[in-house]
């Protein structure tokens, strides 16, 4: 399947600043889709109004790397795999009462694909969650044998991704800068988070895929959850 640099069906912008925000763009520097800023701040903003105190975490996800044994794995059934990753976490994992003896009744995310040098795609996500019920990322160690240890939300999703992936192994990356604590009502944090954040929207590894015709295949680049804010809730 023919791939290229992404073309612009979005809105690029060449700005520092968007929506009241600082973001990730200098001059000379891949622009950022417009479309993903939104999607990312707006789902940043919605969470902010339900909680004053947020964990906020980013973390990439790998597909397995292509061999003998295994295929290139098409964007579409990787963009499903993300999706169900964080379905799974939204429908099920949250609602136990696992996160310091309670649910987590509220959460929001957004990722966005990849794909420069590698021959599979990758994924930029984050996930924002109230700061009550996770205190940290969590963490993922291989031990001796070549199996993992996994720990708290980032070990979670790491198994996780690991049985939405037979073909191999998948993995996950995240440290402890990939994570932040912020007041909702603080201009300067929630600054801080969206100029974060903002890297995701770069188009510069965006790719759009062809048929052999030539024609553009629809996939999704970017996507996240659709949290509405509290003043509109029922």
């Amino acid at each position: 399947m023919p791939k290229k640099q992404l073309q612009p069906d979005y809105t690029l912008l060449t700005e520092n600043t968007y929506r009241g925000y600082p973001v990730q763009y200098r001059d000379g520097q891949s622009p950022l889709i417009k479309e993903a800023l939104d999607k990312f701040i707006t789902q940043m903003e919605a969470i902010a109004s339900h909680y004053q105190d947020l964990f906020l975490v980013r973390f990439d996800l790998h597909l397995p790397k292509i061999d003998d044994t295994t295929p290139l794995i098409q964007p579409d059934v990787a963009n499903d795999r993300v999706s169900e990753l964080f379905a799974q976490l939204r429908d099920n994992k949250f609602r136990q009462r696992i996160w310091g003896g309670q649910q987590i009744k509220r959460s929001a995310y957004g990722w966005c694909n990849e794909l420069e040098t590698a021959k599979q795609l990758h994924y930029h996500c984050w996930l924002a969650v109230p700061k009550g019920r996770v205190e940290n990322a969590g963490s993922i160690r291989k031990r001796a044998d070549g199996t993992y240890e996994t720990y708290g939300l980032i070990g979670l999703i790491h198994d996780l991704w690991q049985s939405l992936n037979p073909e191999g192994y998948a993995h996950v990356h995240c440290d402890a800068k990939d994570a932040m604590r912020l007041k909702s009502n603080d201009e300067a944090d929630m600054n801080a988070a969206i100029e974060w954040l903002s890297y995701m929207a770069k188009q510069r590894g965006k790719v759009v895929y062809e048929d052999e015709n030539g024609q553009p295949i629809r996939v999704r680049r970017f996507d996240g959850s659709r949290m509405q804010p509290a003043a509109n809730q029922p």
